[in-house]
């Protein structure tokens, strides 16, 4: 699908030709591409799982998607607008986009309450949000994360354990109603038992996207991850990347029970679904 500046286009978000290079570590006159020409696609309400070794440019990859980062090459469009530096597409891009990240206690703040954490997102974009409606806000989108609010409204981020924390982070990027949802290893810097939680969290979070995909309240989910078995449980789709390229992508499934490249074999043979 090619990039227009028309209306509304189906998927949300796409990037055609992506490239980022990066100097070779060691050397300031050699360089290497840590995103090489790669193209993508978002559905509304749809979970993309981006997985791969280390530094095959997962991170990269997400990044250039939500203009966090400037491509060397090639481009993004939202919502079928090109998201260039400073446009109204990219403005919106942001606005309508939230990260979660792999140490929930990154993004709250050691000195306020969790409440004031998760409602602060809401409040950098509605300053006129105060008092019953803001707290009924944030006592909503914390419940939704399987949180109690009257307990955890609040405590501080040093009460909670990792997997409460990262909850809360969840709430606190839920709270904007972002269209796009980006999940960078949610999983990694929790113990085993609280994984299952939050990964039923996420699985009720995008099965009520997916009932909303058709409105403007349809939420769609970038995650990178290491983890097969979250991979397998929550994403539609499965982008494979090696060394800045897509070595094979398709239906979650499709790609996890009957790979085509030696690489996507390599990697589930390490991992355990």
């Amino acid at each position: 699908m090619r990039l227009t500046d028309g209306a509304h286009a189906d998927p949300i978000l796409i990037g055609e030709g992506l490239t980022k290079i990066y100097a070779s570590t060691g050397s300031g006159t050699a360089r290497e591409a840590a995103v090489d020409g790669i193209d993508v696609s978002l559905l509304s309400g749809e979970c993309l799982a981006i997985i791969g070794e280390s530094g095959s440019g997962k991170t990269t990859l997400s990044r250039l998607l939500l203009g966090q980062l400037r491509p060397d090459a090639g481009q993004v469009a939202y919502l079928g607008r090109s998201v260039l530096h400073g446009s109204t597409a990219a403005k919106s891009l942001a606005h309508d986009s939230a990260l979660v990240f792999q140490n929930p206690f990154a993004s709250l703040d050691p000195r306020w309450t969790i409440g004031r954490s998760v409602a602060e997102p809401l409040l950098a974009v509605r300053r006129r949000e105060r008092g019953r409606d803001l707290a009924d806000r944030v006592a909503q989108v914390l419940s939704e994360v399987q949180l109690d609010p009257d307990r955890i409204m609040t405590a501080y981020p040093s009460d909670l354990s990792g997997g409460q924390a990262q909850r809360a982070a969840i709430a606190r990027a839920l709270i904007v109603k972002p269209r796009i949802l980006l999940a960078d290893e949610p999983m990694s810097a929790i113990d085993v038992s609280a994984r299952v939680g939050i990964l039923h969290t996420l699985q009720s979070i995008m099965a009520q996207s997916k009932q909303q995909s058709d409105s403007s309240n349809g939420m769609s989910m970038i995650i990178i991850s290491h983890d097969l078995g979250v991979v397998q449980h929550i994403a539609d789709r499965v982008m494979v990347l090696r060394q800045g390229k897509v070595v094979e992508e398709g239906p979650v499934k499709a790609i996890l029970n009957h790979p085509e490249q030696s690489y996507t074999r390599q990697l589930l043979a390490a991992a355990t679904l």
